[in-house]
């Protein structure tokens, strides 16, 4: 029995996609609409990959009725040029940290699991890249839902499905990177960890109550969640 299930971020917790994600989210959208969208980071930061398309879209003035066609193909193409791009590129890196913190929780004993924004296809490229999509035996992404705060509770119903277990909410802790991984954590009355990659949204980040916010993923954290 476990008595723990890890949820993890992915962007700016496990790896880096450096600028790569959001060039190539640009692409698509402009490939497809016309549209140079010009991303930054705080327009992608804790958000799903469909939900940063569709306030794209709405910039771009496009009929709400076309953005369902214009979303599916967007994504299909963004999948495209990332799985193309992505694992041979030199822009991505992974946390050192991130990697030994998630070895420690596995040999811990806890379960876990993914909560990401990335919709599934473009998770399995970036992960596949660092030799960590097979640590984790499920996840909950974008194309499942459009809301980081209602994740924790698929992430239930999916823990359950491969575990054969049920996890209690309140025994859930989110690993994330930005204020909507501690407000999704708040929200579900779970717990969580948020690593602090960019000092300059230190101050955001504080105002979402996270349990713990941090500079590193190390051993006095997870033995502080252990305890």
């Amino acid at each position: 029995m476990k008595k723990l299930l890890f949820l993890f971020d992915i962007d700016g917790t496990l790896l880096s996609p450096a600028s790569l994600s959001r060039k190539l989210l640009n692409e698509a959208i402009t490939e497809i609409t016309g549209f140079l969208p010009d991303l930054q980071y705080k327009d992608v930061a804790g958000c799903t990959d469909p939900s940063i398309v569709e306030k794209a879209l709405g910039k771009a003035g496009i009929s709400p009725t076309k953005t369902s066609e214009l979303l599916s193909r967007i994504l299909d193409y963004y999948s495209e040029k990332t799985e193309e791009v992505f694992p041979v590129s030199e822009k991505p890196f992974v946390y050192e940290d991130a990697v030994v913190f998630l070895d420690k929780v596995v040999a811990s004993g806890s379960a876990v699991g993914l909560m990401t924004g990335n919709i599934n296809r473009v998770a399995k490229v970036k992960l596949h890249r660092f030799n960590l999509w097979s640590t984790f035996p499920f996840g909950v992404f974008g194309d499942d839902v459009a809301e980081k705060s209602i994740m924790p509770r698929i992430a239930q119903e999916r823990a359950w499905d491969f575990y054969r277990q049920a996890f209690r909410l309140e025994h859930m802790i989110i690993v994330g990177d930005t204020s909507s991984d501690a407000y999704a954590a708040s929200e579900n009355g779970s717990r969580s960890i948020i690593v602090c990659r960019k000092p300059e949204h230190r101050d955001e980040i504080i105002l979402a109550e996270p349990g713990q916010i941090v500079d590193t993923l190390d051993d006095e954290i997870l033995l502080s969640i252990l305890d």
